[in-house]
């Protein structure tokens, strides 16, 4: 296959395997992991690069173009991912939901509401049951003031995905915006508690005990030990669960209920309630067990910078301790 031309060119510009693969960009002479902060030049340079490389070197088929509008797009730049799919419409799959999703999300952010709407429609007509489309459709409503409108599309997404945060908090953006002659969150807090209890949603009952009083965690704490009770065992639920049982002094309570949970997980416990186990422990003097937590959460890969210095924190704590003692 012969080499492109421009190849020289953009090696060091970081991009998603599937451009690299297009470019022909092998990983020894691969240097753009290097340029975690890429210039203005360095951006108009690479998307020369792309536009001229598309003279010669078409997607191979339908899923190829959506494989790199797709990288295109996470590295935030929407513009070329539409001028691709522009340039091969005869390819591009419309009853694909990948590739809606993709161009719509690229349309919103160069701000063509109007063609990401068509899009986030389509996507959704195609897999009903996935509720990015049902939040981004939301946000254009919000956007365009169509308040009733992005209303009816948060509580369809709340059909899909019952306990969607973001679906939560823009229905409550929204509710507070069709009311906005009450005074406090309270009115919103209690209308989301209701459709909370109709959805059998502890994310929205948790959104609702926070808007109807933020400083009472005890009411969420027991909101949420009622879908404990039911049986409710998901990653999110428990790690917002464990966190209001800290927050309140309960950590006898943490270890047991983390123990079943990476029990019954074959992926183990994320490390959030890695961290909060940890947390536990030390809550409990009991800093040995702690330290084998942090060291367990410490080797979790892409651990975010701010459980670092957390974990971090904490060990320099159970240190000292020792040291005093």
């Amino acid at each position: 296959m012969t080499t492109s031309p421009i190849l020289e060119s953009i090696t060091n510009f970081p991009m998603g395997p599937k451009l690299r693969a297009w470019f022909q960009v092998s990983d020894t002479s691969y240097r753009g992991h290097d340029n975690t902060s890429p210039t203005a030049e360095d951006i108009a340079n690479f998307t020369d690069a792309v536009l001229k490389h598309l003279e010669e070197f078409s997607p191979r088929d339908a899923d190829h173009l959506v494989d790199l509008i797709e990288e295109l797009v996470g590295m935030n730049l929407p513009l070329l991912a539409i001028k691709m799919v522009d340039a091969f419409p005869e390819i591009f799959p419309s009853d694909d939901f990948r590739a809606q999703l993709h161009y719509g999300n690229a349309s919103m952010l160069v701000g063509d509401l109007a063609r990401a709407q068509l899009a986030f429609i389509s996507a959704q007509q195609i897999v009903p049951e996935e509720p990015a489309p049902y939040i981004n459709l939301a946000q254009i409503y919000c956007h365009d003031g169509m308040l009733d409108d992005a209303q009816t599309w948060c509580r369809s997404g709340l059909d899909a995905d019952t306990n969607n945060p973001r679906l939560w908090e823009i229905l409550a953006w929204v509710d507070k915006n069709l009311h906005a002659n009450e005074k406090s969150n309270q009115e919103c807090g209690e209308r989301l508690a209701i459709l909370a209890r109709e959805k059998n949603s502890w994310a929205g009952a948790s959104l609702a005990c926070e808007l109807i009083n933020s400083d009472d965690v005890l009411s969420k704490l027991a909101a949420l030990e009622k879908f404990y009770d039911q049986g409710l065992r998901e990653e999110a639920f428990l790690v917002e669960f464990t966190a209001l049982l800290g927050v309140t002094g309960r950590y006898d309570r943490i270890p047991a209920i983390l123990w079943q949970a990476e029990k019954q997980s074959s992926q183990g416990l994320c490390w959030q309630l890695i961290l909060h186990l940890a947390q536990a422990y030390m809550g409990l003097g009991r800093d040995d067990e702690a330290a084998h937590a942090l060291d367990k959460l410490n080797k979790v890969k892409d651990l975010p910078e701010h459980a670092q210095v957390i974990s971090k924190e904490m060990l320099a704590e159970i240190t000292e301790k020792a040291r005093l003692n």
